[in-house]
């Protein structure tokens, strides 16, 4: 259960990202999964804002590069640029090429 003061979002959040950002604000683990448009981006987003506000720390791991620089995107949008710490590793073929 939670209060609407318990609520620092910066984007808005229906009913199921909320239980999924305050499930994860409570210290359980979970994992967001589903299809292009379903508001993972969003969800992520406000996870780590929220928990930036609680002054926890975050590591945030995507598997695809696009993934990473939406969810940054959204949060330099949101002033909490200044948080994040951007580190990438470039995949380099087996073969080298």
């Amino acid at each position: 259960h939670f209060t609407p003061h318990d609520l620092v979002y910066v984007l808005d959040a229906d009913s199921s990202q909320t239980e999924a950002i305050q499930t994860t604000l409570a210290g359980r683990d979970l994992v967001i999964q589903g299809p292009p448009g379903t508001g993972k981006s969003q969800t992520i987003t406000n996870i780590i804002a929220a928990a930036v506000h609680q002054g926890k720390k975050v590591l945030f791991v995507a598997e695809k590069i696009a993934a990473l620089n939406v969810v940054h995107q959204r949060l330099v949008k949101a002033k909490l640029g200044p948080v994040c710490f951007q580190l990438h590793r470039a995949v380099i073929p087996a073969d080298g090429a």
